[in-house]
């Protein structure tokens, strides 16, 4: 007996350490870095490879192994491979995977949720926006086939035109016919106008471009929509950063920030000072920024984002130029702009609150309540105006999903809305009569979108919104005298319907082709049924607008190489245009636009491989073509003698074609490189195209060095270029129905010029980053 006992002892204190190793078990969560949604179907390996799981529809995982676990690998397409060390492995694990960047021609990534949406979408990651000084959107959106975006100042007076859908009537500086959301809080107010000024960019994480209407989602606007997301820290840690960057013409900008991150909260709080004198005279910048977002997980069921901003952003006007000075590449300022002292001063705060709540299994809901408000001055060539303006809303969405044995549902119901109030007085000289207003805008709409998963791979999405505006006008002084405080003008546009339906077929787990058809609807801004002398026109209507597209997109040979093709027709009726009757300028319904276009993006991942010298080898390029004419378009709906008629002629300000490519290269040592080209094809500036810009190159690179000390610190210094071909290129451009209304009249025009230019010379960049992480 005493000898069993013994070898009995022998036997299970011989067997008690695998026994003790057989237990060891890990459980934990995977999220988007961004969005901070779940992410199914994660492979979670453990650092032996002895062992994986996946994640379930609610991100979650468990994973034994009767050895230790050191480390885990969390791998899924559409996102970077992440290893994860494990220090105690009592704890669980909270993961935030980030979406593969350039993983598209450096701006689209193609995961599993793309390759079932039925529709053109271009998305930039966080890296594609550090391509460049990361201060501005346009070096990384333009990348976007079918995007080009515009700023009238170097740093400001932004507006980006999607499927070359412009404003053609007199308000056209700012962005137009597109909704724009940042954190879910809408930039673009209930008047219809877009304003980028007081964004700060170089806190973005992610940028979502939807091309053409989506009703289902977004409600009816025909260009479509754009989501910016703010970038997020890095997961369980807590930092410390400091940017400063310095360029050509005076460019300083500094970031201070504080980031952390835990299994349940995040948090960033980020000052920014900017500061630029420019190439031009009368053209200096000054911008400051304040930010603070975070994130709050109640539990498995429930979690909440808040935001807010604040900025004070100054811009100098320095006016448009006429060809003739362009073209001499002459950096001077127009004399009418610098004598009124040209300028735009805002102030503004934007806030808001998500609320996520997974009610069942089956039930989601997303509710986003907001306010925005700013103070806006602006002395311009002729006259000044001054505004102050409070937007509030919210916009909430019910979720539905199941899955049966051979067809799957998921769906969205919601309800989105928001109010504009402002003042504004201005003065605009050829009238002479100041004026004092008191105006209001509604703009709401019930959206609703229907996925349902058909066998062999089909997917039919059905959807529709139901949109309604109203503008409320009330003019406190006009012809000089004050008038009756009641009377207030009332333009209630009818409810209008756009529907869309679509269908896609995978045609491997990685590839997938498309058809859809959609309706589009953008009722004209506010200030368009304003008239130059204050008088109000409610005869104007709404744009609309049918698009159909076809399309296919995915990757192959194990996502070396990734592409998306979309063609598209999209038809505009009733556009918007400007015409001049007398002194009095005005925005009529004058006619019809098709836009017939292509797109398309190619990208080769040559080189991906974290031990190898070149770490990173990543050729792109997107290719743009555009066919877009008049159709019954006339200079106005007069139709007598005076009346033009542009039909059969190409749209004005839009490329026919437009042409990126680059290459992105990263070592194991820490050495990176970026690298872009882009040619912009000529385009007519009238609409009888009697006059044309012409076409343009742009050449960009930088070159950076990036490295972690110890624990603690880290560093990235950078320096590149832009407009290293001394090209002579435009920033932005007016357009009309004649040369005569825009050249100045030594050009035999009556116009102030068309055409902002952008720097004659290469400009140049600095940018070093210190982080302290505890």
């Amino acid at each position: 007996m005493k000898k069993f006992f013994i070898i009995l002892c022998a036997v299970l204190f011989g067997l008690a350490p695998a026994l003790i190793q057989a237990q060891v078990s890990l459980n934990g969560t995977v999220v988007d870095e961004q969005s901070r949604d779940a992410v199914a179907g994660v492979t979670v390996l453990s650092n032996d490879n002895s062992v994986n799981t996946t994640t379930n529809e609610y991100g979650k995982f468990t994973i034994s192994s009767n050895k230790e676990i050191s480390s885990l690998t969390f791998i899924r397409i559409g996102y970077l491979k992440k290893v994860v060390q494990i220090i105690d492995p009592s704890k669980p694990v909270f993961v935030q995977l980030t979406q593969a960047p350039l993983q598209m021609t450096g701006v689209e990534v193609i995961g599993n949720n793309q390759l079932q949406k039925a529709q053109s979408i271009g998305t930039l990651t966080k890296e594609d926006l550090s391509r460049a000084s990361g201060l501005s959107l346009e070096n990384s959106i333009n990348n976007i086939p079918g995007v080009q975006m515009q700023s009238r100042t170097p740093w400001g007076g932004a507006r980006i035109s999607i499927r070359g859908y412009y404003p053609n009537f007199s308000q056209n500086s700012n962005g137009f016919g597109y909704q724009l959301f940042i954190n879910n809080i809408p930039v673009t107010d209930a008047t219809g106008s877009t304003i980028m000024d007081d964004i700060d960019y170089s806190n973005l994480g992610s940028v979502e471009v939807i091309k053409g209407p989506a009703s289902g989602l977004y409600g009816g606007f025909i260009a479509g929509t754009v989501n910016l997301t703010t970038a997020k820290p890095n997961p369980n840690e807590t930092s410390f950063d400091q940017q400063t960057l310095g360029g050509s013409y005076g460019l300083f900008r500094t970031n201070t920030g504080f980031r952390t991150a835990n299994e349940n909260s995040d948090m960033v709080v980020n000052y920014g000072h900017q500061t630029y004198n420019s190439f031009r005279p009368n053209s200096r910048s000054i911008k400051d920024y304040v930010q603070f977002t975070g994130d709050f997980k109640a539990d498995d069921r429930q979690s909440i984002s808040t935001y807010f901003a604040y900025a004070n952003s100054y811009e100098q006007l320095s006016g448009e130029i006429d060809s003739i000075d362009f073209y001499n590449r002459l950096a001077i300022d127009n004399p009418v702009y610098a004598l009124n002292n040209s300028q735009i001063k805002i102030q503004s705060f934007r806030t808001g609150v998500t609320d996520y709540y997974k009610i069942d299994e089956h039930f989601t809901n997303q509710t986003t309540l907001f306010a925005t408000g700013n103070s806006f001055s602006q002395p311009f060539a002729h006259g000044f105006t001054d505004m102050n303006k409070i937007n509030f809303g919210g916009r909430t969405a019910f979720g539905f999903q199941t899955q049966g044995d051979n067809i799957g549902l998921n769906g969205t119901l919601g309800l989105f809305t928001q109010q504009t109030n402002y003042t504004s007085n201005g003065y605009f000289i050829p009238f002479k009569s100041p004026s004092d207003q008191e105006n209001y805008a509604l703009n709401y709409y019930v959206f609703t979108e229907w996925n349902i998963f058909l066998p062999m791979q089909f997917v039919v999405t059905v959807g529709g919104s139901l949109n309604k505006n109203e503008f409320g006008i009330k003019n406190l002084l006009k012809n000089n005298a004050i008038q009756d405080s009641s009377t207030l003008i009332v333009k209630a546009f009818d409810p209008y319907f756009t529907p869309s339906i679509s269908i896609l077929k995978l045609i491997t787990e990685n590839i997938s082709v498309y058809g859809s058809i959609s309706m589009g609807y953008t009722p004209p801004a506010l200030s368009s049924i304003i008239n130059s002398d204050n008088s109000i026109n409610l005869s104007l209507k709404p744009e609309s607008a049918v698009q159909y597209e076809i399309g296919t997109k995915g990757n192959f040979l194990k996502s070396k190489f990734s592409y998306q093709l979309a063609l598209f027709d999209l038809e505009n009726t009733d556009k918007l245009v400007s015409e001049k009757i007398g002194a009095v300028s005005l925005t009529t319904n004058a006619g019809k636009q098709q836009n017939l276009g292509a797109e398309l993006s190619l990208s080769c991942l040559a080189i991906s491989d974290e031990n190898s010298t070149v770490s990173l080898l990543r050729p792109w390029l997107s290719y743009t073509y555009s066919d877009f004419t008049y159709k019954n378009f006339k200079s106005d709906n007069n139709n007598n003698a005076a009346t033009i008629d542009f039909s059969g002629k190409d749209v004005a300000r839009v490329p026919r074609n437009m042409f990126n490519m680059g290459i992105d290269m990263a070592t194991d040592i820490g050495l990176y490189a970026f690298g872009s080209f882009q040619f912009v094809d000529k385009v007519p500036v009238t609409f009888d195209n009697s006059n044309y810009m012409k076409s343009y190159d742009l050449l960009s690179a930088k070159i950076g060095y990036q490295k972690k000390f110890g624990n603690h610190f880290s560093f990235d210094v950078a320096v590149g270029g832009d407009n290293l071909l001394s090209s002579t290129y435009y920033s932005y451009i007016f357009v009309g129905p004649t040369i005569g209304g825009l050249e100045q009249p030594k050009d035999g025009g009556t116009g102030d010029g068309y055409i902002l230019p952008g720097s004659y010379k290469p400009t140049f960049y600095g940018n070093l980053t210190i982080s302290y992480a505890l």
